[in-house]
C-alpha cells in the first residue's frame, strides 16, 4: 500500500493525530474504492455489446440434442443483447468442421462454438488431424451443461446390479460383446476407462448409433453399453436396463438408478458436457458479456424447464473451470486412447 503524503507537523501531538485521520480515511475509503473498481469491471463487460447478428456455430446436424439446446439459448440470449443469435449448423468429421469454422474467425464476439469433447478433446485424444489447438485456439467462455451417460445390461444377463455386472465381465471366459455409438467416440472411451479400471473381458463392437445397438442388446447379441441419457429417454422400443450413470449424484429424470460411483466404482465420472467457447484473442470484456448472458439463459423459462428431457444438467462454470475441464479431458481420453491404436483419419 502506497504512503500517504501528509503535512509536516511541528507538534508530536497534532502530528499523530493527522495521522490517524489519514488512515482512518483510506480505511473508510477502500470499500467506496473496490466497490468502483469492481463497477469498473462490470462495466467494461457490460459496456461491450455485438453489432450485429452473431453467429452460433453447432457443429452438428440440426435435430439433434445439440441442435436443440443451442436454438434455445440462441433464442433466450437474443431477447437479452439485442441482436439475432443465429444457429448455424456446421456438421462433418465429428464436429471439427465446425470448430475449425470458429478457430479460423475474427476474435471479435460475433462467432461463437457450442462446443463438446467431440470436436475438442476427443478428436486431440484419439489423434484426429486438426488444423487447430483444442486449447491455444480457443477462448472459453462457459462451462453450460453435463449429460451423464447410462450403462445398460442385455436383459438375459444373469446379473442384479452394477456390481453383479461388472463381476460378470470380469470373469466372463470369452470376452463380451459393448457397443458403442462409433469408434474413437465418448461411449468408446468411457467403456474402455473402464474396462481397463475394472479389468473386464469385454471387446469393442462399434456402431453407427444407438438405435441399432439398443436392437442388439434387447436381443442379446451385444452385452452392454454406455449409452447418452438422451438416447435413453427417447427410447421408445422396450424396457432397457439401465445399471448405473457416470453423474456424481443421481440424474432427476432418472432417480431409481444409481451413480457408477454408487455401485462401488470409486470416483467414476464422465459427462457429454456441453460448453461455449470464441476464438482465441477474444477480449476479456466479450468473453464475460457472453459468460453472463449465456449462464442468465440457463436460468431462464425458455431453457431450464427443457434440459431435464434433454438429459442435461446446468453448470454453468466460467472460462477457469471451463478451460481447466479442457485440460482435464485431454489428459484423460489421451491416457485411454494411447493403447488403442485408434486411427479415423
Amino acid at each position: 500500500m502506497a504512503r500517504i503524503p501528509h503535512p509536516q507537523v511541528t507538534q508530536k501531538a497534532g502530528g499523530q493525530a493527522l495521522r490517524r485521520r489519514a488512515v482512518l480515511g483510506l480505511t473508510l475509503a477502500l470499500p467506496a474504492l473496490a466497490a468502483r473498481g469492481a463497477a469498473a469491471q462490470g462495466g467494461a463487460a457490460a459496456g461491450w455489446a455485438p453489432d450485429r447478428p452473431v453467429r452460433l456455430i453447432v457443429p452438428f446436424a440440426p435435430g439433434g440434442s445439440q441442435d436443440v439446446l443451442g436454438r434455445l439459448f440462441a433464442q433466450a440470449v437474443s431477447q437479452t443483447v439485442g441482436q439475432n443469435i443465429v444457429v448455424e449448423n456446421r456438421a462433418g468429421a465429428g464436429g471439427i468442421l465446425g470448430a475449425q469454422e470458429v478457430a479460423r474467425a475474427v476474435p471479435d464476439g460475433h462467432t461463437l462454438l457450442l462446443a463438446t469433447a467431440g470436436q475438442l478433446t476427443i478428436a486431440k485424444a484419439v489423434g484426429r488431424q486438426l488444423s487447430y489447438d483444442p486449447i491455444a485456439s480457443f477462448a472459453p467462455i462457459a462451462h453450460l451443461l453435463d449429460s451423464p451417460v447410462a450403462l445398460l445390461a442385455a436383459p438375459d444377463l444373469p446379473v442384479r446390479d452394477l456390481r453383479g455386472l461388472l463381476d460378470h465381465c470380469r470373469n466372463a471366459r470369452s470376452p463380451l460383446p459393448y457397443a458403442s455409438t462409433g469408434v474413437g467416440t465418448n461411449t468408446h472411451l468411457i467403456m474402455e476407462d473402464l474396462k481397463a479400471r475394472e479389468r473386464l473381458n469385454v471387446e469393442h463392437v462399434p456402431y453407427r448409433g444407438a438405435a441399432t445397438a439398443f436392437n442388439d442388446l434387447m436381443a442379446g447379441r451385444i452385452a452392454l453399453m454406455f449409452v447418452s441419457v438422451p438416447s435413453v429417454l427417447s427410447f421408445s422400443g422396450g424396457q432397457l436396463r439401465v445399471m448405473a450413470v457416470t453423474s456424481r449424484e443421481r440424474f432427476p429424470a432418472t432417480p431409481d438408478v444409481p451413480t457408477m460411483i454408487e455401485g462401488g466404482v470409486a470416483g467414476f465420472e464422465a459427462s457429454i458436457w456441453t460448453g461455449l467457447a470464441a476464438p482465441a484473442g477474444t477480449p476479456a470484456p466479450i468473453i464475460e458479456r457472453w459468460r453472463a448472458e449465456f449462464v442468465k439463459a440457463l436460468g431462464s423459462d425458455l431453457v431450464k424447464p427443457r434440459l431435464e428431457g434433454l438429459g442435461s444438467m446446468p453448470n454453468g462454470g466460467g472460462p477457469a473451470e471451463f478451460g481447466a475441464l479442457l485440460r482435464e479431458d485431454l489428459t484423460r481420453w489421451t491416457r485411454v486412447a494411447a493403447p488403442l491404436n485408434i486411427t479415423l483419419d
